[in-house]
């Protein structure tokens, strides 16, 4: 289970990466892709052929949604 850490949104991005989203919530970047295939954690659009990333907005629901089953 993801650890909760403050989510004050004012100078984030919509988009990030898997590495941002592993140093957010604590954990290493398979662990991140891992949550996709087996924990409903939302899937990374593709912006680009080199470029996958998630929507902050999507990421910050699943994330109030893991709290909320908590």
């Amino acid at each position: 289970m993801p650890k909760h850490i403050d989510s004050a949104t004012d100078n984030r991005p919509a988009y990030a990466s898997d590495t941002a989203l592993a140093a957010h919530f604590g954990v290493n970047r398979a662990t991140i892709w891992g949550w996709v295939t087996r924990n409903g954690f939302p899937a990374p659009v593709k912006l680009s052929p080199q470029m996958t990333r998630w929507r902050w907005t999507d990421v910050q629901a699943w994330e109030a949604a893991q709290m909320q089953a908590a």
